[in-house]
């Protein structure tokens, strides 16, 4: 499975398409308050995204909602509950560090993280970082970071008790329930929820032979259920917090349309303890967290149908680290130092006891020092550096001209400079900016293979490289006219990666992790959204993204980056009304993409695509409300792939499934209609 998921978190992301940046909510305002989090808009260096459950369908995922959000692509391996990854302004994803309550998830086997797997509506709100990162939330890579955030206490509006339940396509189904409360200074947050589908929709099917027309049709897409359990406790104060979270899913594994696999299945267990707290020594302040982390993958492929062979496959990961921060206020500035330390043990077990069980273990600390520097009231810069030092010692390699010999203990040390400005040009006004060089390290997998289908390069290099962006945001707070709420912002960016890793296929299924030419990317983000007499929002986004590869071969050097469309729109349209004392939402969007490219070479054009998508939520009688939602509402599930040259004049296109990622189908239209109480 290691191998199956690292070829996907190396494939070329999909075109999906970015949204807006801060989501106006439908209420109505209060007296000088403008656009949702326009205060961290404002006044935070790092582009923020911040994501709230109540801006999405129940059943969304982490990365269903990352999918809405501006820079930021996922790509799908097809059907509810099925692999997701993201990618932020066209890094590759292993660039994109993900958090949950600050706590960094373990990357010791696998490039990137199944954000499929976490619920949204299980945490209170979602961060995405694009570009500059916190420098407590740790070494990012270029693309920036996700920290997913447990909301302690009440919800916004006063609740202490949110259930909701819901049926939809294609066996889709939920139930979830929360309760938060504030117990005087000590407050609680407490979620369990399950959620499913039977994900037997119909796909259209080219049989893979693009030219012959003859041969296609739709079919049943078919193994591509799951199962997912969660649950979180937690409890804190304004000086700290702990809490416990489990997470189980259960998945079928159809494989590809051109190899399906009926019997395959892949079972998670993920389990996260952590805590934290800060306290004041002096003039100093400093925060301490500590964390425990547990993942259990069962692989199941009785009929082989995903490798080469029948196998039953354990995965083990145990991780554990604790970090230290102190800030200390000097006059107008503030320094800023800290430290960490981290260790990640890996073993993967084949419970069939035909091969001998692999272990890895990685340990290291880092120390990171800022400075925040008061130039004027108004503007704020903030030079930091963060170096990191990492042992990876590996057990020997099963595969390869080294197999079982001693493969020696790896070090790296990395550091990663940075630098953010900030600039307050009014109170509603703000101007910033960053630059900075960022590492990722290669995981187990990419540097000491596997049971034969990926081959180790221990020499691997780290990839590195590095971002800037600078930009605007303007959010009034006041009301202009008719227009009551109000935000702008406008965003350049650049990022280079130097040794970019990817695997290299050397016949048949055997592959090895290689640094190959550099990439560089760069583009612009325009995000407008204004609300109207307190009932009709209005969202635009647009990011035009450049993308370029850097290599030695002449037959990739200078082509775009595969699966980047060079432009790419979002829009919709939220009208609310209040009627009988109950509010009722009807929204409608909109998601375009200009055409990409397929391969490297780029050889094989992928169409340009739009998207619609609808919706509709009224509130009934004590704290009950209704909603239905309607995905993909024209059911696009064909592209039409031009064919360039043309074998003949009246073949100039053919039709191919709508995709992600190739041979992974998406579904057509389809429907969820949910109940939720409030109280």
């Amino acid at each position: 499975m290691l191998a199956f998921a690292g070829a996907i978190a190396h494939a070329e992301p999909p075109a999906r398409l970015p949204d807006e940046t801060i989501i106006i909510v439908d209420d109505a305002p209060r007296e000088g308050e403008g656009a949702r989090d326009r205060e961290r808009a404002l006044g935070e260096a790092p582009f923020v995204t911040v994501l709230h459950p109540d801006d999405h369908p129940a059943t969304a995922s982490v990365a269903d909602a990352l999918a809405t959000t501006a820079g930021a692509q996922t790509r799908s391996l097809g059907g509810l509950g099925a692999y997701q990854s993201v990618s932020v302004r066209g890094a590759a994803p292993g660039h994109t560090a993900v958090l949950i309550d600050g706590v960094p998830l373990a990357r010791i086997a696998a490039v990137t993280t199944d954000l499929g797997r976490f619920a949204l509506d299980s945490f209170g709100q979602v961060e995405l970082y694009r570009g500059a990162v916190p420098i407590e939330l740790g070494g990012a890579g270029v693309g920036g970071a996700v920290n997913l955030v447990t909301r302690l206490g009440r919800g916004e509006h006063g609740e202490r008790v949110r259930a909701s339940a819901g049926l939809g396509s294609f066996g889709a189904r939920h139930v979830r329930a929360h309760y938060g409360d504030d117990h005087g200074r000590v407050k609680s947050s407490t979620t369990i929820g399950y959620q499913g589908a039977d994900g037997d929709y119909t796909y259209f099917d080219d049989n893979g032979t693009l030219l012959n027309q003859h041969d296609d049709g739709y079919r049943v897409r078919g193994n591509n259920g799951f199962d997912q359990l969660d649950a979180a406790t937690r409890l804190g104060t304004d000086t700290g917090a702990g809490g416990l979270r489990l997470a189980y899913k259960d998945q079928g594994l159809p494989g590809s349309t051109a190899q399906p696999a009926a019997a395959a299945s892949l079972a998670t267990l993920d389990v996260i303890a952590d805590g934290n707290g800060s306290a004041s020594v002096g003039r100093a302040t400093a925060k301490q967290l500590g964390f425990v982390m547990f993942e259990r993958q069962r692989l199941a492929d009785p009929m082989g149908e995903l490798g080469l062979g029948p196998a039953d496959r354990t995965y083990l990961t145990l991780s554990g680290g604790a970090s230290s921060t102190w800030s200390v206020p000097i006059a107008t500035h503030r320094f800023v130092a800290g430290g960490e330390l981290r260790g990640d043990r890996f073993v993967d077990r084949d419970e069939r006891k035909t091969q001998p069980e692999l272990t890895g273990t990685r340990a290291g600390g880092a120390v990171t020092v800022a400075v925040d520097v008061g130039l004027a009231p108004q503007l704020v810069v903030t030079p930091a550096m963060r170096l990191d030092a990492v042992r990876t010692a590996p057990t020997p390699m099963t595969s390869g001209p080294s197999a079982l010999e001693p493969v020696p203990a790896r070090w790296d040390v990395v550091p990663s400079p940075r630098f953010t400005a900030h600039f307050a040009a009014t109170s509603e006004l703000a101007f910033k900016g960053s630059a900075g060089w960022y590492v990722r390290l290669p995981t187990l997998l990419e540097a000491f293979g596997n049971r034969g289908f990926v081959v180790g390069s221990p020499d691997l290099r780290a990839e590195r490289g590095p971002s800037a962006d600078v930009g605007v945001v303007w959010a009034p707070a006041t009301a202009r006219g008719v227009v009551d709420r109000i935000l702008v912002q406008a965003d350049a960016f650049a990022t280079r990666a130097h040794d970019t890793i990817a695997f290299v296929t050397y016949g048949g299924f055997v592959a090895r992790a290689t640094n190959i030419g550099d990439t560089q990317t760069y583009g612009g983000e325009l995000i407008a959204s204004a609300r109207l007499v307190r009932t009709l929002t209005a969202t635009a986004s647009y990011t035009r993204l450049a993308t370029e590869q850097l290599s030695i071969d002449t037959t990739v050097d200078g082509k775009p980056i595969p699966r980047k469309p060079p432009h790419v729109l979002y829009t919709r349209l939220d009208a609310v009304r209040t009627l009988a004392g109950r509010t009722a939402t009807v929204w409608i969007d909109g998601a375009w993409q200009a055409d990409s490219f397929l391969d490297p070479a780029g050889l094989g054009r992928v169409p340009g695509r739009l998207l619609v998508g609808s919706g509709l939520r009224t509130e009934l009688a004590a704290g009950f409300a209704l909603a239905l939602s309607v995905a993909n509402l024209t059911d696009e599930r064909v592209s039409h792939l031009p064919l360039d040259p043309p074998p003949s004049p009246a073949l100039t296109e053919t039709p191919t499934p709508l995709t992600d990622v190739a041979g992974f189908p998406l579904p057509g239209r389809s429907f969820y209609l949910s109940l939720d109480w409030t109280y």
